[in-house]
């Protein structure tokens, strides 16, 4: 994936609630999705504009011009039990963003590295909402299995991972149950950590955010001992001030450290650390709207809508090891283990509106969980030839476990009442009583052994098909309070994949490709009658045919898409039920284009049409399926003036077109525009690089809402200003 911002560039290193809701990567450019996805298209395109600008051509979807000095290359990404492909190769829709797209962007959280494709959606933020999520073509992220760290499991429940650690974020978009087991078929979200770099590196940044956040952040790395056999990376990250938003104060630390040590120089032992602890006041769950009730117009609501007793806290560990051994030229071993761990503290408001006029009652969650997640992967892939056929194949296995404790609590089951308000107006609600409750019990335990094969057959130079096959030993007990099993599934399902490739040039494939993934069966919230119902898994089909290129001053992604997932939702009498299909099937396209060596453009384009099939319930069958927008556009444009090379301007907007918020479809939310600006200025100072960026997210303080989850919105985060200063030495 490559930089909007590249030319003129110093040379830097490449790099390269239980349960309220059902629990089911950055620029302008966004690359390979399911349907035509902004990524590929300005990412690698982009770098390639840059890179000939100064007499070089990079390779495709690769990062601007500068010295490899990290293991991990941007032209790539990681497939799971494909290993790693080049992106253009791929029969999949991807979209890489590297460690210097998201600091052009000033990104925060994936929402950020994302919000121009037009296959993504936010559905809430976690300056104004408890985190930041979005959904990919109409489907949201499971938070609990399709987060990745290095293609482990990673519990990201109701969080946000800092980006600061990462080399890039990689986006899988669409269904992945071959490549990495049970996850959402919106896709897979896989942080790739930074790696220690061949030559020294350092950078201090500084930043700011509206009205009163301040960060610092240190990233080192480099190599020592004789021959360079040891290596380093040391990210270290505080932020700390008052947000735009009502009642507002985020407080974040965050460190990581990698390692690694070349024992020869084909068997490199790595091992690395994470901690990130975060802590956010002014924050609120969502709004539910009483049957018959109209969504009313969100500018016209107060922004005070959060109390001073509402906050959430997030405390993430993790350690992971592991061993890379080169058998050959053509054949690699790995195996590698990941331990995660999240704490998390919520205190958060969920208001129910009951009239037209605006009046809600506040009713306050405040409850402790955690999560516990062990990754035990290996893995080996090469090549070989049975006479003119070439063969690329992928052996692996892995084992994991996934545990969750829960509060037994008052502030978790029934939540405490805060009193009541109204829409257009402050009210200050509080309530003596509320109190987190710290005694928790092991509510939910899964675990999952796999083991999967694929072969990628080329016939020709032009012509390749894919085979690949996994089995999984799925369990799964829940549990109540006393300790008793509740209820338990057990599943031995094998989802196989098939694809066939077709490459019209070098930089160019017309692919069509079939996937078929399980996700965690949905779970009734606190909200629900029925709760704490649990479900067991759902299964879906990704049919999916697409074209990708990428050339030096254009590109383009093509894709036509068809879902089917089994359905979730809460009917007309507020229970929980799993019915049914929800069916999306849909275009995304995008593009960009070098205009000249100063103007550069891009943009997207998503049509979805979704449909529930095969429900029982006759309020819902036929209907769209929530959160689903039927129409999104994105667009950007650049500038980078050729009598001042080091500024770079950009502009760039998002519509995203109308969604359904419950099954029945008697509620919508409208459709909205957002606009961005930002700049980038890069100078030396006293002989180093320093780097100057800033912009204004939501440059017309658009108010508006967002859903996903069936039943409530949530509001959106208001205009922001953000500034920072990196100096390179």
């Amino acid at each position: 994936m490559q930089n909007l911002f590249v030319t003129g560039r110093a040379a830097r290193p490449t790099f390269t609630r239980g349960q309220r809701r059902s629990p089911s990567l950055l620029s302008a450019g966004l690359f390979v999705s399911v349907g035509l996805s902004l990524s590929t298209l300005s990412s690698s395109g982009w770098a390639q504009v840059a890179a000939s600008d100064t007499a070089a051509t990079l390779p495709a979807v690769s990062v601007s011009a500068t010295k490899d000095t990290t293991v991990a290359q941007a032209d790539t990404v990681s497939a799971g039990a494909l290993g790693s492909r080049k992106a253009v190769d791929t029969p999949f829709s991807t979209h890489t963003v590297t460690n210097d797209e998201a600091q052009d962007l000033m990104a925060a959280t994936a929402n950020d590295l994302f919000k121009y494709d037009p296959a993504v959606a936010s559905i809430s933020e976690n300056g104004i909402s408890e985190n930041s999520m979005f959904t990919v073509r109409g489907m949201p992220i499971d938070t609990l299995n399709s987060i990745k760290v290095d293609g482990q499991t990673f519990p990201s429940w109701d969080t946000d991972l800092s980006l600061e650690p990462f080399e890039q974020v990689e986006l899988l978009k669409g269904l992945s149950g071959f490549m990495y087991g049970f996850g959402s078929p919106g896709g897979i979200v896989n942080y790739v950590l930074k790696r220690p770099t061949d030559d020294p590196y350092r950078s201090i940044s500084i930043g700011y955010k509206s009205a009163g956040v301040f960060s610092e952040a240190v990233d080192l790395g480099g190599r020592f001992g004789n021959d360079n056999r040891f290596g380093y990376r040391l990210n270290l990250v505080n932020e700390d001030g008052n947000t735009a938003e009502d009642h507002g104060h985020v407080r974040r630390q965050v460190a990581s450290l990698a390692f690694d040590f070349r024992i020869t120089p084909d068997l490199t032992f790595t091992a690395d650390a994470f901690y990130q602890k975060r802590k956010t006041n002014g924050t609120l769950f969502g709004l539910m709207f009483g049957s018959g009730l109209g969504i009313p117009d969100a500018s016209t609501v107060t922004h005070a809508l959060t109390q001073p007793q509402n906050y959430y806290q997030t405390e993430m560990a993790s350690f992971g090891t592991g061993l890379d051994y080169r058998l050959s030229e053509n054949w690699h071993a790995s195996v590698k283990y990941r331990f995660a761990k999240e704490n998390r503290t919520n205190s958060d408001s969920f208001l129910f509106v009951t009239d037209n006029a605006g009046n809600y009652s506040n009713t306050l969650y405040a409850a402790m969980t955690r999560y516990f997640y062990q990754n035990v992967d290996a893995m080996v892939q090469g090549q070989f030839n049975t006479g003119s056929i070439k063969h690329d194949v992928v052996i692996g296995a892995g084992f994991e476990t996934q545990t969750s404790e829960y509060s037994n609590s008052e502030g978790w089951n029934n939540g405490y009442f805060l009193g009541n308000g109204n829409l257009y107006n402050s009210t200050l609600l509080t309530n003596d009583e509320v109190s987190i409750g710290s005694e928790l019990y092991r509510q939910q335990r899964t675990t999952q052994a796999a083991v999967y094969a694929s072969d990628t057959v080329q016939f020709t130079s032009r012509l390749s098909a894919l085979v690949g096959v996994r089995y999984t030993q799925y369990r799964e007990h829940v549990y109540d309070p006393s300790g008793a099993v509740s209820s338990q599934y057990s599943a031995d399902p094998v989802t196989p994949t098939f694809a066939l490739m077709f490459k019209t040039d070098p930089y160019s494939t017309v692919y069509a490709s079939y996937v078929e993934s399980l996700e965690q069966g949905g779970a009734a919230s606190n909200t629900n009658l029925n709760y704490p119902a649990t479900f067991g898994p759902l299964k879906s089909k990704q049919y999916e045919v697409g074209f990708k290129t990428d050339h030096s001053k254009w590109g383009a992604n093509l894709a036509l898409f068809r879902v089917d997932q089994g359905y979730n939702y809460t009917n007309s009498a507020n229970i929980f039920v799993q019915d049914g299909t929800k069916r999306y099937t849909g275009v995304d396209a995008s593009g960009w284009l070098a205009l000249t060596s100063e103007w550069r453009v891009m943009g997207g384009v998503m049509w979805l049409d979704t449909k529930a099939v095969d429900v029982d319930d006759a309020s819902v069958e036929g209907k769209r399926v929530y959160g689903a927008p039927r129409f999104t556009v994105t667009g950007r444009v650049e500038y980078n003036p050729s009598y001042l090379r080091p500024l770079t301007l950009a502009f760039g907007g998002k519509y995203v077109g109308n969604q359904a918020v419950d099954a029945a479809n008697s509620q919508f939310v409208p459709a909205y525009v957002t606009y961005d600006l930002s700049g980038r200025y890069e100078t030396k100072i006293a002989g180093k690089d320093v780097t100057f960026r800033a912009g204004i997210n939501n440059l017309f303080n658009r108010r508006y809402w967002t859903t996903a989850w069936g039943y409530y919105v949530a509001p959106s985060p208001t205009r922001t200003a953000v500034a920072s200063a990196t100096l390179q030495f």
